[in-house]
């Protein structure tokens, strides 16, 4: 790497501050409405005309907007994703992603003492109600692509009882409806994310089939026996004692020959790539209070100390996320 590529890397920070910082307070929403000058956005947001051109200039220079200070339109892109009113919308993830800020901001705390303050969370969730609302829409809006993607990858045909443990906003179980039609199929999760994805699942094809268990997975009745559990980008936000505590409670709620899923941002068994992997771990440093990215090694030995052999490694078409099967001895 060259000093050149440090400067960019260490400067990294002030396109992505930028642009989190525009859509939190509303610069592509109000073009929504029709382009507008600098002083006419400035005014119609109550920001300081001056910062709002010389952010928005910025905003052209990235592809994000086009014109100049006296007229802004948002690119087709930024219509697309990050206007409500697109069916495209994917402006909750960003605001999740931004939310993370302060978190990253206090990493030389973090460093020091090993524990983030996370003063942010409650039960590994935002405190605060529209924050945890944009955590969950953000995970659909991530997961809406992929959710048929590893519906397709996972051995579903013949499957009588299905749970998607952690179950976020719901697209992995409408996924696992649409695929097996003749399963029941589960949606497990705290009460505050229950109640959304409740929402956003109501009126969905294949909504009606699915049964929603409200509660804690450490601590709460988990249903089942199953044929399959599936946790989706769960462990990474807990320490090693609890994720192996959660493989084995699945392990104790799967059918004989039944199969455990797990998809993660999994780190390879030396823990040092992929890069997007090891940088995520790093940001559940930096999040939670305990948590981190798992190696598929680490997961299979706890599989295996639960009795569950490790089966397949599956990659995830245009995800850096990966899977890993195991089936009940």
């Amino acid at each position: 790497m060259t000093f050149e590529e440090m400067r960019k890397l260490a400067s990294g920070y002030q396109p992505s501050k930028l642009f989190l910082a525009a859509l939190r307070v509303g610069i592509f929403e109000a073009l929504g409405e029709g382009g507008k000058s600098g002083a006419e956005l400035a005014a119609s947001l109550g920001l300081d005309a001056r910062a709002t051109s010389i952010a928005c200039n910025a905003l052209v220079s990235m592809g994000l907007l086009s014109g100049d200070e006296n007229g802004y339109e948002n690119s087709p892109e930024s219509a697309k994703y990050l206007l409500k009113k697109s069916k495209d919308y994917r402006g909750s993830v960003i605001n999740h992603i931004n939310a993370g800020w302060e978190d990253w901001a206090d990493l030389e705390a973090t460093l020091k003492t090993g524990v983030a303050r996370c003063q942010r969370k409650e039960k590994e969730l935002p405190a605060d109600d529209e924050a945890l609302r944009d955590f969950i829409l953000g995970m659909e809006n991530i997961t809406r692509d992929v959710a048929q993607k590893i519906a397709a990858l996972l051995p579903l045909e013949g499957k009588k009882s299905i749970v998607d443990l952690g179950g976020g906003p719901g697209n992995y179980a409408l996924a696992f409806a649409k695929r097996a039609p003749l399963a029941e199929v589960f949606h497990f999760d705290l009460p505050r994310t229950s109640k959304v994805a409740r929402e956003f699942i109501a009126g969905k094809e294949g909504g009606g089939r699915i049964k929603f268990i409200e509660g804690d997975l450490l601590s709460d009745p988990l249903g089942g026996p199953y044929d399959l559990i599936f946790v989706s980008q769960v462990l990474h936000m807990f320490g090693e004692g609890e994720v192996e505590k959660i493989v084995g409670l699945c392990a104790g709620h799967l059918c004989p020959g039944g199969i455990l899923a797990v998809h993660e941002h999994f780190l390879d068994d030396h823990k040092t790539s992929p890069m997007p992997s090891a940088l995520f771990s790093v940001h559940m440093l930096a999040v939670t209070k305990a948590g981190r990215g798992y190696s598929f090694e680490e997961i299979g030995i706890y599989m295996e100390k639960a009795g569950i052999v490790p089966r397949e490694r599956l990659a995830v078409e245009g995800t850096p996320s990966r899977i890993l099967l195991g089936v009940k001895a």
